[in-house]
């Protein structure tokens, strides 16, 4: 056990995370103290940090070498642990005005290996070229499907299996927050930039389910869908039919997502998930017979049994369905996943092989014409990595970036929303959250409405 005396009594927080990198919960103490003790006080396995400065990120940078000596771990993120990494990274440029400041920055203040300076810069870059700054009069809606056919091996999302009894009942409530919010949303009209129906899986619901949801949304907020951003997760390809992809594109929806996670048979059988790269193939077929402006797939680094070869496969061929958009995601073994319940440490093994798939993903899409153009890290992420969207030129998701500025008030409709309010005077976000089991989403729909009608109701 390691005992982390800090000479910050508010920010333990901070320091634990940055631990939590390098070292397992059971292995490192944080005690956060006003007056630090002499070291030659202290028993065996026991650091003082803090003694020469106070800035927090001092601090964090002295921890990250210690860390270092201790443990031989190099992460290439630094110091830097929190879910939005473009965030500081978009304040220095700002600041400076110059790519190669911003990269000098980054590494001075947060220890940023050169490989992750380079990709913040590459991300800055296009959004700074493809992304106006609507500013806070924009908002974004969310509305949260709770459904899908099975549950994935890694997955804590708000998602369940049902019967169609138990998602009539869901959509019920959903229609009539929908109502209530729209009314709210006329009061002090903003205009939309994007909407996004995700979940779970939306295309869990049958063809007239999805219409009639798309339609509540257009008239309770009296937008045309073809008009804006307007993005429908299709998911998993075992929900998709063509009859459902007409009946989006006929509504006005003009991107959606296939997400087949990996497109080798085995692999999806041993995550849970019932179905077949064939299947996924098919979907990607008819969606583009269809016509869809933009398909976005993702795919997962790091799942059970797969090598860097299974990886480099699946998005070759991703590539060649002809994706717009495609999002490498590292695997996080969350709590509250099956994945997490059966090997809690897997995350931090064959973190080689992970960093192998990562590094194919960057030279392969921009090999391909993609550029990376958002970004966001999670807990327990293999090698405290990163998920990364990339787009072919123009067909990035603006949704995908305002979630990651924090600079744009977003309603979230359904079971698992999380909606913010931005404030801009203070730069700041405040969270309006639903509750995510849609059994208790229903039971307490009044405390929701109630949210509502505190925070957007003016």
């Amino acid at each position: 056990m390691y005992r982390f005396y800090v000479a910050d009594a508010s920010n333990e927080y901070h320091y634990a995370e940055l631990c939590r990198v390098f070292l397992s919960e059971d292995e490192f103490e944080i005690i956060t103290i006003d007056r630090l003790p002499e070291q030659d006080l202290l028993g065996r396995g026991s650091y003082v940090l803090g003694a020469n400065t106070s800035d927090r990120d001092g601090i964090k940078r002295e921890l990250y070498k210690l860390l270092n000596d201790l443990t031989g771990m190099s992460p290439e993120w630094g110091t830097l642990t929190g879910v939005r990494p473009l965030k500081p990274a978009l304040e220095i440029l700002n600041k400076f005005g110059s790519i190669e400041t911003m990269k000098y920055e980054l590494y001075c203040r947060y220890l940023l290996a050169e490989s992750k300076q380079n990709l913040l810069a590459e991300i800055a870059e296009y959004q700074t070229a493809h992304v106006i700054d609507n500013g806070p009069d924009y908002i974004s809606i969310y509305t949260g499907i709770p459904f899908c056919p099975t549950r994935c091996e890694y997955c804590s999302f708000a998602s369940n299996v049902a019967g169609p009894d138990a998602i009539d009942r869901y959509l019920r409530d959903l229609f009539r927050e929908i109502e209530f919010t729209g009314a709210l949303y006329k009061e002090e009209p903003k205009d939309i930039e994007s909407i996004y129906i995700g979940g779970g899986t939306p295309t869990t619901l049958s063809t007239l389910q999805l219409g009639s949801l798309i339609d509540k949304i257009s008239q309770s907020f009296n937008i045309n869908p073809s008009e804006i951003e307007f993005t429908v997760e299709a998911g998993r390809p075992d929900t998709i039919t063509e009859e459902k992809l007409i009946a989006l594109r006929d509504k006005g929806v003009r991107r959606i997502s296939i997400n087949p996670q990996s497109m080798k048979d085995e692999t999806m059988s041993i995550i849970g998930r019932n179905h077949s790269a064939d299947d996924i193939r098919r979907a990607f077929a008819q969606a583009k017979e269809v016509g869809f402006d933009v398909i976005n797939a993702d795919l997962i680094a790091g799942l059970p049994e797969e090598s860097p070869e299974d990886f480099k496969n699946s998005l070759d061929e991703i590539i060649s369905l002809g994706a717009e958009n495609i999002t490498v995601h590292t695997l996080s073994v969350k709590r509250g996943s099956r994945l997490h319940e059966n090997d809690p440490e897997y995350y931090r093994r064959d973190i080689e092989r992970v960093a192998a798939m990562l590094d194919y993903s960057r030279m392969k899409l921009k090999e391909c014409g993609y550029y990376p153009y958002y970004i966001y890290r999670q807990k327990h992420q293999m090698g405290a990595f990163e998920n990364v969207g990339y787009c072919l030129e123009g067909k990035h998701s603006i949704y995908n970036i305002r979630i990651m500025e924090d600079r744009q008030s977003i309603i979230a409709l359904g079971a698992g929303g999380v909606g913010k309010i931005y404030y801009p005077d203070e730069d700041r976000i405040e969270r309006v959250a639903n509750v995510s089991n849609y059994e208790i989403y229903s039971e307490r729909f009044d405390e929701m409405l109630e949210r509502k009608n505190q925070y957007f109701g003016g």
